[in-house]
């Protein structure tokens, strides 16, 4: 999937959806084959961890980032920030960046909230085949 797809379909899913999402292609967990929105883990079912609202869930997604070779940057919309001259953000929304300088692989999103952002530009990255 490609950025804009990407942003498409987590656009037209509700936050449970976007968990199930990032902890199947983020976090390398199953989907349980019994229980709908749930996941499988260590032989048991559970819901996911909330990646797309929670902070805490979406600092593991951050590690995951960085275990592939990404750096990053977290930030906010700013009446300065050139993303909301140019109208690409609203002033206030959280940004989130990953980074490989020597791959010239950049990736940035501005979402609502950290997590949200966090998450997208996750799924973002792992769209575009960027598996290392």
């Amino acid at each position: 999937m490609n950025r804009d797809e990407v942003i498409a379909k987590w656009n037209s899913m509700n936050p449970q959806e976007r968990n199930i999402w990032v902890a199947v292609k983020v976090m390398g967990k199953k989907k349980s084959p019994i229980n709908y929105g749930w996941i499988s883990s260590e032989g048991f079912d559970h819901y996911p961890k909330d990646y797309s609202t929670g902070m805490g869930a979406a600092w593991e997604v951050i590690q995951k980032m960085k275990d592939k070779g990404f750096s990053f940057t977290l930030g906010e919309a700013s009446e300065k920030s050139g993303s909301v001259i140019l109208g690409e953000a609203n002033l206030g929304d959280q940004m989130c960046n990953f980074h490989i300088v020597t791959k010239n692989i950049f990736i940035h999103v501005f979402k609502e909230t950290m997590p949200e952002a966090i998450c997208l530009a996750t799924l973002i990255a792992q769209g575009e085949g960027i598996e290392e």
